[in-house]
């Protein structure tokens, strides 16, 4: 089940880690920036965020699907922080090898575009581990003030 809530500036998603939830991360990230300002690059931030939240459900929880996922959006000034919390499996993202984008389509391996993708669609991306508590990570894009 997913809850929606807000505090101030700041919206919250906290939903189960399935893949098929992945439509409703979606329409929460489409809905919190429209509530934030923000009409601009929606959708590459829902791709980002829904490559952080599929690489938690299959890597962190191992498909476990009744562990919680947690979503907050907010702004700082003219940035954009999305914080994606999960209590599974921390892990290196640095141990991640680049993806070789520049080779031919069959010739190259399986997966490993999702760190890519979010560092591509972000302005920053960061990994926060907290022994024995949980895992973050936490984007930021920001927004142009168009005139």
């Amino acid at each position: 089940m997913k809850g929606r809530q807000t505090k101030g500036n700041q919206l919250e998603l906290r939903i189960k880690a399935k893949l098929e939830n992945l439509a409703a991360i979606s329409d929460f990230i489409a809905e919190a920036m429209k509530q934030l300002g923000i009409e601009q690059e929606i959708f590459q931030i829902q791709l980002a965020v829904n490559e952080a939240c599929t690489n938690i459900i299959q890597h962190a929880y191992s498909g476990e699907s009744e562990k919680p996922i947690r979503i907050i959006c907010s702004m700082s000034g003219n940035d954009l922080l999305i914080r994606i919390r999960d209590w599974g499996k921390s892990f290196d993202p640095t141990s991640i090898p680049s993806p070789e984008i520049d080779s031919e389509l069959f010739d190259r391996q399986l997966g490993g575009l999702g760190i890519f993708l979010m560092r591509q669609m972000m302005d920053e991306v960061r990994y926060v581990f907290y022994t024995r508590k949980h895992n973050e990570v936490i984007m930021m894009k920001h927004i142009s003030q168009e005139a």
